[in-house]
């Protein structure tokens, strides 16, 4: 086998950029993309630059061939390594059929095995998306999706680990904050100034009554909302009456539920224990459910036999509120993302490297 038909060689490759939101350099990465997709046949490559508000800009690569009716996308970006790393995280190391590097698993291993499909098989009518900051703000896909290459696009197959089983449904998450505003002062003055943590912690207990009043919504496996009070900060001292505090909520919709309909929900409850209060929403993630698994039959054969649920986020969703219907299909073990030593199953990558020339010879 050559090394442009090889999983294993092209992973060893791309396992070597560092990608990582801090330190890493998404677009030497996206040009080593655009290089290889142009050697592959592609009839269009486009390399994008975007903006973030914080840090460094993010890329995305797009290729056409033909007329796409599909799109196999791949996230070009890590976490950073976490730490306890046994070896270089950035130099791969191979251990009883075991690929050991950052980003080998999420999702470096299923863009190789892209790679290594397309080194022989050419497809007429497909796109390939390699985007950055999935793992942070999801800025690239964001821009494709605004961008002018998704006319026509009617499915995606997204790339996250799945063992090689197809994910057709995910919870989204939401994060907001509520900031209150008071005075401050000596705590002898408490009965007579306003008190933000008091009232924050109010407004926790009436959104906690909401999360147990949604426990029983959802569809089977996806039943609640996962309502977290998760931070209330502000005071410096026992005898010091707070100027300000700030209650940090996030909740988890389950698949086919509408989140306005909680967005509308809680800032209702909120204009009503805490009207003087300030609710700023900090992550909206939507949920995402596969509309017509069958029309990805003739792509990816009998692993629809056994669909899974996901118990993370992915940019299927972006994808499906656009109107892209998505199955979510990669290698390796989401418990092994983010992790120290994180690794791919070798014969996993040469399994997907199979699934994405058949997948290509249809397309």
């Amino acid at each position: 086998m050559s090394n442009a038909a090889d999983p294993v060689r092209i992973l060893e490759e791309l396992v070597a950029f560092r990608t990582d939101r801090v330190h890493g350099d998404e677009r030497k990465l996206a040009e080593h993309f655009a290089v290889l997709l142009r050697v592959a046949g592609a009839d269009d490559v486009s390399l994008v630059e975007t903006p973030r508000v914080e840090g460094k800009p993010v890329s995305y690569v797009f290729a056409r061939f033909g007329t796409p009716r599909t799109i196999v996308n791949c996230h070009l970006d890590t976490v950073p390594p976490n730490t306890d790393w046994k070896t270089d995280p950035f130099v791969p190391t191979i251990v009883d059929d075991r690929l050991y590097a950052l980003g080998a698993c999420d999702t470096k291993g299923a863009a190789a095995a892209i790679l290594a499909a397309l080194s022989t098989t050419k497809p007429k009518n497909l796109g390939v998306l390699f985007s950055g900051d999935e793992e942070f703000s999801s800025v690239a896909m964001k821009a494709f999706l605004a961008g002018p290459h998704t006319g026509g696009i009617e499915r995606a197959i997204v790339c996250e680990p799945t063992n090689l089983q197809a994910g057709t449904r995910h919870r989204g998450f939401v994060a907001f904050e509520v900031r209150f505003k008071g005075e401050g002062g000596h705590s002898s003055l408490a009965d007579r100034m306003p008190a933000p943590l008091a009232r924050l912690a109010a407004l926790a207990v009436a959104f906690t009554e909401w999360g147990d009043r949604h426990k029983p919504l959802g569809p089977p496996g996806f039943e609640g909302m996962c309502l977290n009070i998760a931070k209330l900060d502000g005071g410096i001292a026992f005898n010091v009456i707070p100027a300000d505090g700030c209650l940090t909520v996030s909740f988890r919709p389950p698949p086919g539920y509408d989140p306005k309909v909680a967005y509308a929900e809680l800032e209702a409850i909120a204009a009503r224990v805490v009207p003087e209060a300030t609710l700023t929403w900090v992550r909206q993630m939507v949920p995402f459910a596969t509309r017509d698994l069958a029309a990805f039959a003739p792509l990816l054969g009998d692993v629809l036999d056994r669909p899974v649920d996901l118990g993370f986020w992915t940019e299927a969703a972006l994808l499906a509120e656009r109107g892209i219907d998505a199955v979510v299909y990669g290698v390796g073990d989401i418990a092994h993302a983010h992790a120290p030593n994180e690794w791919v199953p070798i014969p996993e990558l040469h399994a997907a490297a199979a699934r994405f020339r058949t997948l290509f010879e249809v397309s």
